[in-house]
């Protein structure tokens, strides 16, 4: 009982000593998102070679109608390639060519000197002891 008593007080006392030795600190989420922001305009800066970002942006310019014409053609020609490729795909996955023309029947030579007798050592200590006295 004594040393229960004495564990106990000890036990007290020395939590607080090692709660105060914890170094651990609470992550700030909306800190962290800040930090990992600024570290990637960091890393976009570092990449297109600038200190800092750019202070005005330019209106993009009105884009011709030449450019227009050939990114609709060029749009149009591509879906056109693919839906001749899905079709072409469509021809060669039919069901004629999936299943076979031909079937062959293969008679295979049995490998064991006598297949019952293979199988009937094997069922033999499975067959029950009224089995047994009828043979």
């Amino acid at each position: 009982m004594h040393y229960c008593v004495l564990s106990t007080f000890l036990l007290l006392h020395l939590v607080p000593v090692a709660l105060s030795l914890s170094t651990c600190s609470t992550l700030d989420m909306d800190q962290f998102m800040r930090k990992r922001i600024e570290a990637i305009r960091g890393q976009i800066l570092s990449k297109l070679k600038l200190t800092s970002p750019p202070e005005d942006y330019p209106e993009p310019d009105e884009v011709p109608p030449e450019v227009i014409s050939i990114y609709n053609s060029t749009r149009d020609l591509l879906q056109e390639k693919a839906s001749r490729r899905a079709a072409a795909c469509e021809r060669e996955r039919s069901d004629e060519e999936y299943y076979a023309k031909e079937v062959y029947k293969i008679d295979m030579p049995s490998h064991l000197p006598s297949e019952r007798g293979a199988f009937k050592g094997c069922l033999k200590p499975l067959l029950s002891n009224s089995e047994d006295k009828r043979r």
